[in-house]
Protein backbone atom coordinates (compact mmCIF):
# COMPACT_ATOMS: atom_id res chain seq x y z
CA UNK A 1 0.00 0.00 0.00
CA UNK A 2 1.59 2.99 -1.05
CA UNK A 3 1.39 6.24 1.14
CA UNK A 4 1.00 10.11 1.27
CA UNK A 5 2.06 12.37 3.77
CA UNK A 6 -1.04 14.61 3.00
CA UNK A 7 -3.23 15.38 5.71
CA UNK A 8 -6.67 14.60 4.27
CA UNK A 9 -7.83 12.69 1.15
CA UNK A 10 -9.09 13.97 -1.40
CA UNK A 11 -12.67 16.04 -1.60
CA UNK A 12 -12.64 17.09 -5.54
CA UNK A 13 -11.61 20.91 -6.22
CA UNK A 14 -12.57 24.01 -5.40
CA UNK A 15 -15.08 22.53 -2.74
CA UNK A 16 -11.68 21.06 -0.42
CA UNK A 17 -9.96 23.24 2.19
CA UNK A 18 -7.19 21.76 2.43
CA UNK A 19 -3.87 23.67 1.45
CA UNK A 20 -1.75 20.56 0.37
CA UNK A 21 -0.07 19.94 -2.58
CA UNK A 22 -2.76 16.96 -2.91
CA UNK A 23 -5.44 19.29 -3.63
CA UNK A 24 -3.71 21.21 -6.49
CA UNK A 25 -2.81 17.73 -7.93
CA UNK A 26 -6.92 17.16 -7.29
CA UNK A 27 -7.79 20.40 -8.71
CA UNK A 28 -6.05 19.80 -12.38
CA UNK A 29 -7.33 16.25 -12.63
CA UNK A 30 -10.61 17.49 -12.22
CA UNK A 31 -10.20 20.29 -14.45
CA UNK A 32 -8.13 18.26 -17.21
CA UNK A 33 -10.59 15.51 -16.92
CA UNK A 34 -13.68 17.00 -16.68
CA UNK A 35 -16.30 15.00 -18.51
CA UNK A 36 -19.42 12.38 -17.45
CA UNK A 37 -19.81 10.61 -14.25
CA UNK A 38 -18.09 7.48 -14.74
CA UNK A 39 -20.04 5.79 -12.00
CA UNK A 40 -22.71 4.75 -14.35
CA UNK A 41 -23.28 4.41 -18.44
CA UNK A 42 -26.86 4.02 -18.02
CA UNK A 43 -27.46 7.64 -15.67
CA UNK A 44 -31.36 7.61 -16.61
CA UNK A 45 -32.70 10.66 -15.21
CA UNK A 46 -35.10 10.09 -12.37
CA UNK A 47 -35.21 13.55 -11.03
CA UNK A 48 -36.47 17.34 -11.15
CA UNK A 49 -34.15 19.86 -11.77
CA UNK A 50 -35.14 23.36 -9.44
CA UNK A 51 -33.22 26.62 -10.65
CA UNK A 52 -33.20 28.59 -7.17
CA UNK A 53 -33.52 31.70 -9.01
CA UNK A 54 -35.07 32.21 -12.80
CA UNK A 55 -34.07 29.62 -15.09
CA UNK A 56 -31.31 31.33 -18.02
CA UNK A 57 -32.72 30.96 -21.87
CA UNK A 58 -31.23 27.87 -22.47
CA UNK A 59 -31.68 26.20 -19.02
CA UNK A 60 -33.01 23.12 -21.22
CA UNK A 61 -30.04 22.81 -22.97
CA UNK A 62 -27.89 22.86 -19.50
CA UNK A 63 -30.28 20.50 -18.00
CA UNK A 64 -29.70 17.66 -20.41
CA UNK A 65 -26.21 18.36 -19.65
CA UNK A 66 -26.09 17.91 -16.21
CA UNK A 67 -28.14 15.25 -16.51
CA UNK A 68 -24.99 13.47 -17.70
CA UNK A 69 -22.59 14.89 -15.29
CA UNK A 70 -24.60 13.87 -12.32
CA UNK A 71 -25.18 10.63 -10.60
CA UNK A 72 -26.25 9.54 -6.99
CA UNK A 73 -24.02 6.73 -5.29
CA UNK A 74 -25.21 2.95 -6.52
CA UNK A 75 -27.85 2.29 -5.36
CA UNK A 76 -29.52 5.51 -4.20
CA UNK A 77 -31.71 7.82 -6.41
CA UNK A 78 -31.41 11.39 -5.94
CA UNK A 79 -34.46 13.30 -5.39
CA UNK A 80 -34.45 16.81 -5.44
CA UNK A 81 -31.54 18.92 -7.48
CA UNK A 82 -31.64 22.34 -7.10
CA UNK A 83 -29.12 24.80 -9.42
CA UNK A 84 -27.99 28.27 -8.66
CA UNK A 85 -26.54 30.18 -11.20
CA UNK A 86 -24.65 33.48 -10.96
CA UNK A 87 -22.61 35.29 -13.77
CA UNK A 88 -18.81 34.69 -14.28
CA UNK A 89 -16.80 35.88 -17.04
CA UNK A 90 -19.23 35.69 -19.97
CA UNK A 91 -20.68 32.45 -18.68
CA UNK A 92 -21.95 30.72 -15.83
CA UNK A 93 -21.05 29.24 -12.50
CA UNK A 94 -23.79 26.27 -11.52
CA UNK A 95 -23.72 25.15 -8.26
CA UNK A 96 -25.99 21.82 -7.65
CA UNK A 97 -27.14 20.07 -4.57
CA UNK A 98 -28.53 16.70 -5.13
CA UNK A 99 -30.60 15.06 -2.05
CA UNK A 100 -31.39 11.83 -2.04
CA UNK A 101 -34.20 10.78 0.24
CA UNK A 102 -32.16 7.78 1.69
CA UNK A 103 -29.23 9.79 2.26
CA UNK A 104 -28.35 12.12 5.27
CA UNK A 105 -26.18 14.29 3.58
CA UNK A 106 -26.29 15.88 -0.38
CA UNK A 107 -23.90 15.48 -3.23
CA UNK A 108 -22.59 19.03 -3.95
CA UNK A 109 -21.15 19.87 -7.52
CA UNK A 110 -19.68 23.06 -8.96
CA UNK A 111 -19.80 23.34 -13.02
CA UNK A 112 -18.61 26.42 -15.24
CA UNK A 113 -21.18 27.00 -18.62
CA UNK A 114 -19.20 28.55 -21.09
CA UNK A 115 -19.78 28.67 -24.56
CA UNK A 116 -22.63 26.33 -24.88
CA UNK A 117 -20.17 23.52 -22.95
CA UNK A 118 -20.50 22.48 -18.98
CA UNK A 119 -17.66 21.84 -17.10
CA UNK A 120 -17.27 20.29 -13.71
CA UNK A 121 -14.91 22.07 -11.65
CA UNK A 122 -15.44 20.53 -7.80
CA UNK A 123 -17.44 18.63 -6.27
CA UNK A 124 -18.36 17.22 -2.33
CA UNK A 125 -20.65 14.13 -2.16
CA UNK A 126 -21.78 13.01 0.60
CA UNK A 127 -24.96 11.24 -0.45
CA UNK A 128 -24.14 7.78 0.49
CA UNK A 129 -26.43 5.31 1.87
CA UNK A 130 -26.17 4.74 6.09
CA UNK A 131 -25.37 1.20 5.60
CA UNK A 132 -22.73 2.26 3.14
CA UNK A 133 -20.89 4.90 5.51
CA UNK A 134 -20.97 2.41 8.48
CA UNK A 135 -19.31 0.08 6.72
CA UNK A 136 -16.59 2.53 5.07
CA UNK A 137 -15.92 3.85 8.27
CA UNK A 138 -15.71 -0.02 10.28
CA UNK A 139 -12.98 -0.84 7.08
CA UNK A 140 -11.00 1.95 7.62
CA UNK A 141 -10.84 1.37 11.62
CA UNK A 142 -9.60 -2.37 10.74
CA UNK A 143 -6.29 -0.05 9.37
CA UNK A 144 -3.44 -0.97 11.72
CA UNK A 145 -2.47 2.59 10.62
CA UNK A 146 -5.23 4.39 10.87
CA UNK A 147 -6.13 2.36 14.44
CA UNK A 148 -3.15 3.25 15.73
CA UNK A 149 -3.39 7.09 15.10
CA UNK A 150 -7.45 6.80 16.77
CA UNK A 151 -6.27 5.05 19.73
CA UNK A 152 -3.65 7.46 20.82
CA UNK A 153 -5.87 9.24 22.89
CA UNK A 154 -6.88 12.29 20.31
CA UNK A 155 -10.51 12.93 20.03
CA UNK A 156 -11.28 11.90 17.17
CA UNK A 157 -14.72 12.79 16.72
CA UNK A 158 -17.26 11.57 14.17
CA UNK A 159 -15.75 11.42 11.42
CA UNK A 160 -16.78 12.62 7.61
CA UNK A 161 -17.48 10.22 4.84
CA UNK A 162 -17.28 11.13 1.07
CA UNK A 163 -17.15 9.68 -2.36
CA UNK A 164 -14.64 10.31 -4.32
CA UNK A 165 -14.87 9.90 -7.80
CA UNK A 166 -12.70 7.51 -10.69
CA UNK A 167 -10.89 10.59 -12.13
CA UNK A 168 -9.65 11.68 -8.66
CA UNK A 169 -9.20 8.20 -7.40
CA UNK A 170 -7.06 7.69 -10.05
CA UNK A 171 -4.55 9.95 -8.90
CA UNK A 172 -3.75 8.17 -5.76
CA UNK A 173 -4.76 4.71 -6.73
CA UNK A 174 -6.99 3.51 -9.62
CA UNK A 175 -9.99 5.01 -11.74
CA UNK A 176 -12.39 3.71 -9.55
CA UNK A 177 -14.90 5.17 -7.53
CA UNK A 178 -13.54 5.22 -3.83
CA UNK A 179 -14.83 6.09 -0.67
CA UNK A 180 -12.80 8.48 1.91
CA UNK A 181 -13.20 8.28 5.39
CA UNK A 182 -11.24 11.28 7.69
CA UNK A 183 -11.16 11.86 11.30
CA UNK A 184 -10.64 15.76 11.08
CA UNK A 185 -9.68 16.18 14.73
CA UNK A 186 -7.09 13.43 14.49
CA UNK A 187 -5.72 14.81 10.96
CA UNK A 188 -6.13 11.21 9.91
CA UNK A 189 -8.03 9.81 6.45
CA UNK A 190 -8.51 6.81 5.02
CA UNK A 191 -9.26 5.86 0.86
CA UNK A 192 -11.37 2.79 0.85
CA UNK A 193 -12.05 0.96 -1.60
CA UNK A 194 -15.32 -0.97 -1.28
CA UNK A 195 -15.22 -3.86 -3.87
CA UNK A 196 -12.25 -5.16 -1.76
CA UNK A 197 -13.39 -3.78 1.33
CA UNK A 198 -9.72 -2.52 2.22
CA UNK A 199 -8.40 0.25 2.86
CA UNK A 200 -5.66 1.49 -0.34
CA UNK A 201 -3.80 5.04 1.09
CA UNK A 202 -3.87 6.52 3.91
CA UNK A 203 -3.30 10.54 5.08
CA UNK A 204 -2.10 11.56 8.64
CA UNK A 205 -0.50 8.21 9.75
CA UNK A 206 3.48 9.73 9.85
CA UNK A 207 6.46 9.16 7.24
Amino acid sequence: MRRSTAPHPPTGGNMAKIPTLAVIVISAALILGAGCITDTDDNAQSYNIVWADTPPADHKAIEAKLSHQIAPYPGAVYGNVTVSASEKDGGMRLHVSAASPTCRYPDLYDFVYMNHELTKTGYLLEAIPEATRQDAIGIAMQNPEIAGVLSGGVGAGVPTVRRILPETAEEFYVPKTCISVTWADASVSALVDMGTGSVVETWGVGG
